[in-house]
């Protein structure tokens, strides 16, 4: 797949599609396969504007916990057959630009592409003057995918958000068509839960990404190979894995990926040493028996 920004030279004439992605959730991936049909027909290939940073972060100033990283998700487009992304650097100018002046300047001149797609709420330009229609009444082929709706409602990057910090991870996992999922280098911590025989990997969690309630996880993770995993995410927001099955050496600087799979229970206070023992053997019982391993 290939990469550029802004206004870097890239390829023209394929299927474009826009917006932030966040998550390339189910309703992401739908307007995608669209994208992908239309482009086969034409023989052409799917190019993606993707904004970043998040637009309501530059135009409410609200901060905006990300499903997914820019790297992430630029790996998870890859995965769903774009063949170009276009990062656009969304900025208070870009937002103020006449709609028929992006059309124009940006998507005709750096993207002539054959076909749009684009989802059923997209507008863009000064005031959310363009949309499909608009697009339409300057020569694009346009095509709108409706929304996809998951017990009746569309699925969202806000509603998988809301669902992620409540906890409902299993729920998330629904709509975004896999589990939400974390990943870094892994830290030396304390070594407090080595000391109590159930040593971890330590992942701070990312400032800029949407953090579930503190607690106890069942979870997998990847590290050359998948492990089923007990998770423990505190409140500070460090996230330590205790891998199930791993025989290997310390991770210590190893990149690791960690699926956030089940919610178990939430962080508990002021556990003595034996009260703490007692409980993580408690835990590490239901992660297992969630893993059917037991």
């Amino acid at each position: 797949m290939q990469v550029v920004h802004d206004r870097q030279a890239g390829p023209r004439g394929g299927i474009l599609t826009l917006g932030t992605f966040d998550g390339v959730h189910r309703g992401h991936q739908a307007l995608l396969r669209v994208a992908r049909s239309r482009a086969q027909a034409l023989g052409t290939f799917v190019e993606v504007w993707l904004y970043h940073p998040h637009p309501r972060q530059v135009l409410r100033g609200e901060i905006v916990p990300l499903l997914t990283l820019l790297p992430e998700r630029l790996h998870l487009l890859e995965g769903q057959g774009v063949a170009v992304v276009r990062v656009i650097s969304f900025t208070p100018e870009i937002a103020a630009l006449p709609a028929e002046v992006y059309v124009t300047d940006w998507l005709q001149d750096l993207s002539a592409p054959k076909e749009m797609v684009l989802g059923y709420d997209h507008h863009f330009g000064r005031g959310r003057a363009g949309d499909a229609t608009f697009l339409r009444r300057h020569g694009l082929q346009v095509e709108e995918v409706p929304p996809l709706l998951e017990g009746g409602q569309p699925v969202s990057s806000s509603r998988i958000r809301r669902l992620i910090q409540a906890g409902a991870v299993a729920e998330a996992a629904q709509l975004l068509g896999r589990p939400y999922f974390v990943e870094g280098r892994v830290e030396m911590g304390r070594q407090v839960a080595r000391q109590l025989g159930t040593p971890t990997a330590n992942l701070p969690w990312p400032a800029e990404k949407a953090l579930p309630p503190p607690g106890v996880y069942a979870g997998q993770a990847h590290v050359g190979k998948s492990y089923p995993a007990m998770l423990y995410l505190s409140p500070q927001g460090l996230l330590e894995a205790h891998l199930l099955g791993w025989e290997g050496p310390a991770l210590y600087g190893k990149t690791l990926r960690v699926d956030i799979v089940a919610f178990l229970r939430p962080h508990q206070e002021g556990l003595s040493e034996k009260a703490m023992q007692r409980q993580i053997a408690e835990d590490l019982r239901q992660v297992r028996a969630y893993w059917g391993l037991d």
